[in-house]
């Protein structure tokens, strides 16, 4: 099975969605904790990517003359 890429705006949109459906007084007590289960998941996912990204911000900041390269893909 592929793996798909991560998308950090997916991301939020689902924890967006999970939080509306946790505003749910109808939803039991259950599928409350899944729902907050899998939102821990995706907050720490994205919370990784986020980290991941700095750092290569930094890098690409820190560069040999401390200027930003340019033309780099």
């Amino acid at each position: 099975m592929a793996k798909t890429k991560f998308s950090i705006e997916k991301a939020f949109e689902e924890l967006d969605e999970i939080l509306n459906r946790l505003e749910d007084p109808e939803l039991s007590l259950s599928d409350s904790m899944d729902y907050y289960k899998k939102g821990v998941k995706l907050l720490d996912k994205c919370g990784q990517t986020l980290d991941k990204t700095e750092k290569e911000i930094i890098v690409l900041q820190e560069g040999k003359d401390g200027s930003i390269p340019e033309g780099e893909d």
